[in-house]
């Protein structure tokens, strides 16, 4: 499984390296220049003479327990409720990391040649990265982060490999996907998936931190 899910890794990420450091220096300068007239900090305003503090408090939902069936469900939960944990904060990545290419791929490193030299270069470092992380993945688990990243970005793995590398190598990969029992075209329908969906839900409002 981890020779499909990290090829899917590494044409998402591709050619991005050079644009994360751009962006995480111009928000460090914005976040500078900001500082220098905010009013706010942390969710306080500081009083003037006409005014009063002012706090704003975060909203906080409230998840009703999982009604399960029967005991089977019940373990079906506790096992999905690991394999969630373990993999969607990877689903979130990528959609963090396409939302970044759709927004400044086309207007960053037009050049074939240096853009060619950067996804080298964030192919070797994307393997660095997550290769550890992607190898602890059982194949439940990775099948399961094939769905998420459809769920997170609309897409499915087999429609961004195509969409960045080419429909040859979302071929090539779909066909070794097959080979490990897996689906690089699954899609996510949240109906027919009430207890992941309740997972994520309890994910966001906080509860495993």
């Amino acid at each position: 499984m981890i020779k499909v899910l990290l090829p899917v890794f590494l044409f998402i990420f591709c050619a991005q390296f050079s644009l994360n450091a751009q962006n995480n220096r111009l928000k460090l300068e914005k976040q500078r220049e900001s500082a220098k007239s905010d009013t706010t900090f942390n969710g306080t305003k500081f009083p003037s003479h006409d005014s009063i503090l002012h706090i704003n408090l975060m909203e906080i939902e409230i998840i009703s327990p999982y009604k399960f069936k029967n005991k089977r469900q019940e373990k079906k939960y506790s096992q999905l409720e690991i394999d969630v944990l373990k993999t969607y904060p990877f689903a979130l990545i990528v959609s963090s990391e396409l939302k970044l290419v759709n927004a400044e791929l086309d207007s960053i490193y037009k050049d074939k040649a240096r853009r060619k030299t950067y996804i080298k270069w964030y192919q070797d470092y994307v393997y660095k990265t997550y290769i550890d992380s992607l190898k602890s993945l059982n194949v439940d688990q990775g099948r399961l982060l094939l769905k998420l990243i459809h769920r997170e970005t609309g897409k499915s793995p087999y429609e961004l490999i195509k969409a960045y590398r080419g429909g040859l190598n979302a071929f090539f990969w779909q066909s070794a996907a097959f080979m490990f029992g897996a689906n690089l075209k699954a899609a996510y329908n949240p109906e027919d998936e009430a207890m992941i969906e309740h997972i994520i839900r309890r994910y966001k409002a906080g509860e495993f931190n």
